[in-house]
């Protein structure tokens, strides 16, 4: 079933002036609160391997605007009454989660645009920006500046900086803790596996090409990340044991823009094809379901030929979030949201947008939440695919997905952090 075109019946949420909003300027201080004694885990990017950012916080119900410095392009992080975001303007924040006060800030020597990690009182984010090292090198791999960038571990109490890895290539893609290391994919092009405490390097393993912002995604024992190589353009995707980094499957299907889905003993990559002289730049996206365990490709889903858009992000491969048995995948070359049967890639429907949709989707009961580069945001029924709501903000939506805690949705357009209950967005 085909869900229908958006209506013009859109709420007016962001105005100048709103009642329901104040807008804050980021004025760090201290923490006043004792360290935790454990830090709820924020793992990976958007917490877990099918990216469903859904917490159980039945008490929370939260209603703020946060203006940061600068862009937001990074995913959030939302986990012991703090929600961390990290900005173009090379700072980290850490937000109270009820009223939206910055607590703290952490400055970087680049732009951030990682989904922060948290895990035993520590924060990491990654610096860098797009960009090869030797942009007139057509056999250039590395990803990043003269000057390097680095790996960075906070303290989640005070924003005090822990320990950092300086690196020749970007750190643009969100690491992945597991067994007290954060696996890192970056611009060198490496992979390294970070003991949590001291940062130093367990292991290390060349990768064949560049996961420009495909985040490394953990599950069952692996680390499993998409890369691509520039020339020949040559992509794949590749899981590896998370204590060795030996390599234990890869599969020619992914793209470097995309982060991997895990579910149901499925990966779920996206990358594509530029193929269709009719778009300067533009072409097909091919999504693939591979079994967890082998690598091999379970089935493939092409799409039309589309034109990519550098608004608000210049990704082209957009990461889906699985649920239920279903994909909801949106598309980086249309304005467009899938959803796919998980076992068999067969269409279950589709829901045209106002303009193209560059983050990952959460789910909550019957509802299927996002926004697109407009500066609309939708409600759908998840299982016809229908509008329920939309809302029109004052700026578009970045790749910076949704989060989901209790009654309220974390999200971020632009500069600004927002919380607004459910049934209000």
């Amino acid at each position: 079933m085909r869900g229908r075109s958006v209506p013009v019946v859109i709420a007016l949420a962001a105005a100048a002036g709103g009642a329901f909003f104040a807008l804050r300027a980021p004025q760090a201080v201290p923490s006043a609160l004792e360290r935790p004694p454990a830090d709820e885990p924020w793992p990976m990017y958007q917490r877990y391997p099918n990216h469903n950012a859904v917490l159980e916080a039945p008490s929370l119900r939260a209603q703020w605007l946060t203006a940061l410095g600068d862009k937001i392009n990074g995913g959030l992080a939302v986990t012991s009454g703090t929600v961390y975001a990290v900005s173009f303007d090379k700072k980290l924040y850490a937000i109270d989660e009820r009223s939206g006060a910055v607590r703290w800030t952490a400055q970087a020597d680049n732009i951030l645009m990682s989904t922060p990690v948290v895990q035993n009182g520590i924060v990491i984010v990654g610096s860098g920006k797009d960009g090869f090292l030797k942009p007139n090198d057509a056999m250039s791999q590395v990803w990043g500046r003269p000057e390097g960038d680095d790996v960075y571990a906070f303290s989640t109490r005070d924003g005090r900086l822990l320990w950092k890895l300086h690196t020749v290539g970007q750190n643009m893609p969100s690491p992945a803790i597991v067994q007290n290391a954060a696996i890192v994919a970056n611009g060198d092009p490496r992979a390294y596996a970070l003991d949590l405490q001291t940062g130093k390097p367990k292991w290390s393993i060349d990768l064949p090409g560049v996961p420009t912002m495909a985040s490394v995604n953990v599950a069952g024992g692996a680390a499993i990340i998409s890369t691509c190589h520039n020339a020949p353009y040559v992509c794949e995707t590749r899981a590896v044991d998370v204590r060795s980094g030996r390599t234990l499957w890869t599969n020619p299907h992914g793209g470097s823009d995309c982060t991997p889905t895990v579910d149901r003993g499925r990966v779920f990559v996206n990358g594509s094809e530029d193929a269709d002289k009719r778009f300067h730049t533009g072409g097909v996206l091919v999504i693939a379901a591979l079994d967890q365990q082998s690598g091999r490709t379970l089935w493939t889903y092409r799409t039309p030929p589309g034109p990519y858009t550098y608004v608000v992000s210049r990704e082209r491969q957009i990461a889906a979030t699985a649920y239920g048995g279903v994909l909801y995948q949106p598309l980086g070359n249309a304005s467009e949201v899938l959803a796919l049967d998980e076992v068999t890639g067969k269409r279950l429907w589709s829901f045209r947008t106002v303009a193209t949709v560059k983050m990952s989707p959460v789910i909550k009961g019957r509802t299927v939440y996002f926004g697109d580069i407009s500066g609309i945001f939708y409600r759908v029924d998840r299982s016809t695919g229908r509008l329920i709501h939309a809302s029109s903000y004052l700026q578009g939506f970045s790749t910076s997905p949704p989060v989901i805690a209790g009654e309220t949705i974390f999200v971020a357009m632009g500069n600004v952090v927002m919380a607004v209950p459910l049934d209000q967005i």
